[in-house]
This record gives structure tokens, sequence and C-alpha cells, in this order.
């Protein structure tokens, strides 16, 4: 390892990721490529019609590449990372890092960490804000201001509720908090099904069903893993009370659309807030666009922050440079 390790860095907002990395750490080698798309990391080279500006950009793409023992980023277009021969460390600016892991292109003796960032307060006031929205009845109110008509419905109390999280880790546990703060009743899911302080109940990956029936909303919060692929199917909506509120903020691929769209359709479900799918940006004649019951939003629960990002990063520089274990390192076995 080199004592200034060169840092490339791939993001849409590559150039002001670079600039912040540059004041915290001075002496180390940093470049930035410009990624044209969150959902697909592919590079911005040029304007169209310029090619001999896009043929330089593409040999200075690849000049950084081959250099760079680590990478910071958030997703890579296919065959980057077969062009980083000196990579030895990725660090994803997100929480979710299951595009990296699943990549046959990136070696197994590269290390990979993830970025904490704020995301489990904004999860949590992503969460905490649906469900008030939706047990107020915001939008009611709204239609009845514009009819100008003075009526009151029923004033349901989160403090009332169970919510059962999928996932008490880095997102699903702040949330459990928040809510817990206010009064409502948690049970968890985690792979253990160690009791958690707080949690009123926690399952394991086996018995997770088991809470679904209790459940007034349930929270999607676990990482993508072989084993969470598709576990929200028919039987496990099927579980939930009549009117439970669903809330994904984790990946769409945990959720079965066509199980979820039947029971949206049959009023099964009460409302179902959702900021991920199994593909992003959604496409624009997908039935859940025109749900009546669902709540889209394009993945915005909890945004990277570029300051916060960049420290996590800078602090985990310097123990890479002296040899110290990194922070937030995933297991690539468990996936997380």
């Amino acid at each position: 390892m080199n004592k200034t390790p060169r840092v490339c860095v791939w993001h849409v907002q590559g150039d002001t990721y670079r600039d912040a990395l540059r004041e915290r750490l001075p002496d180390a080698p940093i470049e930035a490529i410009n990624a044209a798309t969150h959902e697909t990391g592919e590079a911005v080279l040029s304007a169209p019609d310029s090619r001999p500006g896009a043929d330089h950009a593409a040999s200075l793409i690849a000049d950084a590449l081959s250099s760079a023992e680590i990478l910071l980023a958030w997703k890579v277009p296919p065959g980057t990372l077969t062009n980083m021969s000196a990579l030895r460390w990725v660090q994803v600016t997100g929480a979710g890092v299951d595009h990296f892991l699943e990549s046959t292109e990136l070696p197994a003796t590269v290390l990979v960490t993830r970025s904490l960032g704020r995301f489990g307060i904004q999860i949590s006031e992503y969460v905490v804000g649906y469900l008030l929205h939706h047990l107020i009845g915001i939008n009611t109110y709204r239609e009845k201001q514009r009819s100008h008509e003075w009526a009151r419905n029923e004033r349901p109390l989160l403090a009332d509720r169970t919510v059962g999280i999928i996932g008490l880790g880095s997102l699903g546990l702040p949330t459990a908090t928040a809510l817990t703060t206010l009064g409502a009743r948690v049970l968890g899911v985690r792979h253990s099904g160690l009791a958690v302080p707080g949690i009123d109940d926690v399952f394991s990956a086996t018995s997770w069903r088991n809470m679904l029936p209790a459940c007034d909303a349930l929270v999607i919060a676990a990482p993508k893993t072989v084993e969470t692929v598709g576990m929200i199917d028919h039987g496990a909506l099927d579980a939930l009370p009549e009117g439970t509120i669903l809330i994904n903020i984790s990946r769409g691929e945990l959720i079965d659309e066509d199980a979820l769209l039947e029971a949206l359709e049959s009023g099964h479900l009460g409302a179902a807030v959702l900021d991920v799918f199994d593909t992003e940006p959604l496409p624009e004649d997908h039935p859940l666009w025109d749900q009546s019951r669902a709540w889209i939003t394009p993945h915005i629960a909890a945004p990277s922050e570029i300051e916060v990002i960049a420290d996590e990063f800078a602090n985990n520089y310097r123990r890479y440079v002296a040899g110290d274990p990194l922070l937030n390192a995933v297991d690539r076995g468990r996936g997380y």
C-alpha cells in the first residue's frame, strides 16, 4: 500500500465530492469521474457531437481507474471494476452495497465499506412523517378545505398502533427509537432474533412471519441479500391485518410487486409508501403510478449528504493509511 494511495471518486456529484475530500485530505491524490445518473453510473464524457472531447475524457477515465487504489462511489457501470487493477478498497456513498457485492468484477480481496451518513435520522423522519400523514388524514382535510367543508374525521394515534420493522440495523433501529418515543409499540426482525432494548419483541430470520398478524404498519428496512429478495410475497401480505400500511425504504426487490399490486387493488393493504423499486426510475407505464393507495417517492428517503460522507471517508482513509481496521466494513458473506 502507498503512503498516499490514489482515490477515484465516481459519482453524479463527483467534482463536488472531490473538492470536499481535498479539503480534508490535502495530500491525497484524488480524481473525480462524473456520472450521468445515479441509476446506471454511466460516466459523463462530453457532448454527443464532440468525438475528440469524448476520446480525451475516456482516456482520462482510464488513467484514473488504472492507478486508483481506492474507489468512492454509489454505482459504476459494467466493465469499470475490471479496469481497476490496483483497487484494494471500495467505499460506497450509501448504506446499501448490494450492487457491488453482486458484481462478478469485484475481486474477493477488495475491502468494501459503506457509509452511514445521517441515513438513520432521515429514514425515521420519512417513516414517521408518512405514518402520521396517513393516520391524521391530511389529504382528506385538504380535500375538505377545497370544498369549504368543516367536518371532522376520527383522529387515531400513532401511540395506539403496532409497527413492525424488518431489519434493525443502521436504518431500522433509529426508526424504532423514533416510533417508541411517540408511544408506538414496536416489533422487530433481526437475523439472530436476539432481543433489542426498547423493542417489544424481536423475531428471527426464520420466525419473522409470526410478527405480521400483529402489525398495523410494516416497515421494510432490511438489506438486499439472497434471503431477503422476494420475502414480502403473497403469503406475507395476506398475513398482515386488513388496512395495514406498508413502507419500503430498503430495496424494491424485497417485495413481490405483483403481489403488492393485488393487495392494494383489493384494499387489503390500506396504503403502500414506496421509495424503492425493482426498476429505477420506475417506468412511466408501471401500474403503481396510478394506484390510489400507493405513495411513490423517487428514492429520496435518505439522500447522501456530501459533507457528512466526506467526513466519514476521510476518517476511514486515514485509518487505511495507518493500517487500522476500517469502519463500517461489510461482511461479504452476509451481504451487509
